[in-house]
């Protein structure tokens, strides 16, 4: 996981990602090459949730320069 913070709150999931001048920056190229990775959660991540047992989270979050 990389610049990706998360949480349960209740019945709400609060996702943190830093999108300022120096995250986007400092972005690594994505696998093809066309886009930056600013954000990614690197696959699925299971979330607790009271409500379904099998929930989660993928998340890339992309820039273009």
């Amino acid at each position: 996981m990389h610049n990706v913070d998360y949480k349960v709150t209740g019945d709400k999931l609060v996702i943190t990602i830093d999108i300022g001048k120096s995250a986007v920056e400092e972005a690594e190229p994505s696998a093809s090459g066309k886009t930056y990775l600013v954000s990614t959660t690197a696959g699925a991540v299971p979330l607790e949730t009271k409500h379904c047992k099998k929930l989660s989270l993928a998340l890339n979050v992309m820039a273009k320069r």
